[in-house]
């Protein structure tokens, strides 16, 4: 519990807390506040359910936040970010010794390193194509800054399942070898 409260008090409290702090002077600017949250809201990052629920509620918090401030003048972006060079995978981590899930450790661990092994863009190419995409004025078919910004490995995939319905980002899941898991366990299972 610990470790989650930690997650949800980085991602989605300290999120909150900026806002707070500095919503009178975004007022005054007409301003625009970016939040950073990830493909994992949507989609079923296995092994990372308190991570998908923590960017969940930041996608939710920038969707309604959006709808708050617009009378105000503030825009918000929400950054829908896949997979991004960074630290997020240096911490070493284990399952426990009494975990469901020790008959696919070596899925767990293969997990772990996902978003820094798979179609990772390098941090100063996403951050230039997010600072591009937050400053875009208006243009002739454009209604002005977005308030989506999709960025990273496999952004547009998962934007494009999107349109398709909760049915097609479901089937994500095969890309975290739920089945293969499935098939591991059950097998274990007989054995015992």
């Amino acid at each position: 519990m610990d470790e989650i409260r930690t997650i949800f008090e980085t991602n989605v409290f300290g999120l909150m807390a900026m806002v707070q702090a500095f919503i009178r002077p975004l007022v005054a600017a007409k301003g625009l506040i970016v939040n950073i949250s990830s493909l994992a809201s949507l989609t079923p990052y296995v092994f990372g359910s308190v991570y998908c629920a923590s960017k969940g509620a930041v996608t939710s918090y920038s969707r309604t936040l959006r709808a708050e401030l617009e009378p105000l003048g503030v825009r918000v972006l929400c950054a829908m970010t896949g997979t991004v060079k960074s630290n997020i995978a240096a911490r070493e981590r284990t399952l426990p010794a009494d975990s469901l899930y020790k008959p696919v450790e070596d899925v767990y661990q293969w997990r772990l390193t996902f978003s820094q092994t798979h179609a990772t863009y390098k941090t100063e190419d996403f951050t230039a194509k997010l600072v591009k995409a937050a400053v875009r004025r208006p243009g002739w078919f454009s209604s002005g800054t977005p308030n989506w910004f999709w960025g990273g490995g496999f952004a547009k995939g998962v934007w494009f399942l999107t349109l398709l319905g909760e049915w097609a980002v479901d089937m994500t899941r095969g890309m975290f070898r739920v089945k293969e898991m499935t098939k591991r366990m059950a097998a274990q299972k007989k054995l015992v």
